[in-house]
């Protein structure tokens, strides 16, 4: 295949390919999406938080002072039964009479403890810390999800940016082809110069082709995250910036000790452990118990010409006392373990604070040396389209040749590309930094 049939291919797949994520009827159809309407969906509809908020509910439904052991249990229960018994054909018994009994049974019974050592209250204190356990962890997510659905969108806004960046570089191209086969037409152009723009064109539009590729991957990522289907189509409505400034290193990693999900999860697992260990104690003490029960019992015979009905009712209600004397040292050791499980939550908690202070520590250097980069990337991209502006004059004037002129065009794409990766950057340390802080917790961001 001949260089211009090739240029020619490439040039009629970038047009098929106009929009990387879709047709133009298809286009058409895609509805706008902002920043926040995308975290409000994955919000709604991410799978990992659906199931986080569906556990948080069992933890809310398992806090209450019956789970405790609080409150009494009341049973109830009733039994019938019925006998006939034929004792004309038994020659053994002294009645030769058929015999018909029926009897009906019921009972009403209230259990209910009164005191076991503070061990309900416990109980019930460690339920409640479970459910905010439980609650913490599907803020977790939560933060989690808004970090990556705040990436996956500045991602397929990244990635669109670097598609324009490889659409202006073919338009480059494509001028100083027309203008060399404009000359050439009269004399005034060479071979080489028209080769090494066909060549840019060429190199220029395969990487815009998969540009084009990584554009719908973005998108893809965005969709799954959103739950919605991986061929869903939006128009992204927001535009890569610079993100907000943050507080000082100081105020931050305080905001962190203070507000950090993972810290505050680790505060809330060491209280649940001492906890443990107040359930533990309990049983050193006695237990005070109350029981009361109601039962009827009514019964009816005959045999022959005789029949009797009896009822028989009792009411009871007494206090009971259970003191566990000795249990081969069962409870001394349920306690011993439970303070080391509770030291062990501790030394968790102080983990996860040092480990927190030190993430937002490199999450906020990141965050810094992200905006000097990103000054420095935009001083740099301004000073190649500078020099690309000069060296268009001195290529039209015979000054550079077009290798030359190609160098510097290449240099323009990486200074631009340079510059919009500094900025993703940038904007990922921010959202590190927010997450630490505890910043992205809210449950649904407003327009």
């Amino acid at each position: 295949m001949t260089k211009a049939i090739q240029l020619t291919a490439i040039l009629f797949a970038a047009s098929f390919f106009a929009h990387p994520t879709c047709t133009h009827a298809q286009l058409t159809s895609a509805a706008p999406l902002s920043l926040n309407q995308a975290i409000n969906r994955s919000l709604e509809s991410n799978f990992g938080i659906r199931i986080a908020r569906l556990r948080s509910d069992i933890s809310s439904v398992n806090n209450s002072w019956g789970a405790a052991g609080a409150l009494p249990s009341l049973s109830t229960s009733i039994a019938g039964s019925s006998a006939i018994s034929d004792q004309t054909r038994n020659p053994a018994s002294f009645l030769q009479e058929i015999i018909e009994s029926e009897s009906v049974n019921s009972s009403l019974t209230l259990n209910w403890t009164l005191f076991d050592g503070l061990g309900m209250y416990a109980s019930k204190t460690r339920l409640e810390l479970l459910e905010a356990q439980s609650s913490g962890q599907a803020s977790l997510i939560v933060e989690q999800t808004v970090e990556a659905v705040d990436l996956a969108y500045h991602n397929v806004l990244f990635q669109t940016e670097l598609l324009n960046v490889l659409a202006e570089s073919m338009s480059l191209s494509r001028d100083r082809l027309r203008e060399i086969k404009w000359s050439e037409s009269y004399g005034a152009a060479g071979t080489f110069d028209r080769l090494q723009f066909e060549n840019a064109i060429l190199a220029d539009s395969t990487s815009w082709l998969q540009q084009g590729v990584a554009v719908k991957s973005a998108l893809r990522n965005l969709n799954l995250l959103m739950g919605d289907s991986e061929d869903s189509l939006w128009i992204l409505t927001d535009v890569l910036k610079s993100p907000p400034s943050l507080p000082n290193s100081i105020d931050v990693r305080a905001a962190v000790l203070q507000d950090n999900t993972s810290v505050q999860n680790a505060i809330i697992s060491e209280n649940i452990a001492r906890q443990g260990v107040k359930q533990a104690q309990a049983f050193l003490y006695p237990v005070v118990g109350f029981n009361a029960s109601f039962s009827d019992a009514v019964s009816q015979g005959s045999f022959g010409e005789f029949s009797g009905t009896a009822r028989s009712v009792n009411t009871s209600a007494f206090l009971t006392l259970n003191f566990n004397l000795f249990n081969g040292g069962a409870t001394r050791r349920a306690i011993s373990s439970a303070k080391i499980q509770a030291d062990i939550a501790a030394i968790d908690q102080e983990q996860a604070m040092n480990q927190a202070g030190s993430l937002s520590s490199n999450a906020y250097d990141k965050y810094i040396l992200g905006v000097s980069v990103y000054n420095l990337s935009v001083k740099a991209a301004q000073n190649a389209l500078t020099s690309l502006e000069i060296a268009e004059t001195s290529y039209k004037n015979g000054v550079i040749n077009a290798l030359d002129y190609r160098t510097l065009e290449i240099a323009l794409q990486r200074a631009r590309v340079n510059e919009l990766n500094a900025l993703f950057v940038w904007r990922g340390a921010y959202l590190e930094v927010s997450r630490l802080m505890g910043a992205l917790r809210a449950p649904l961001l407003s327009e």
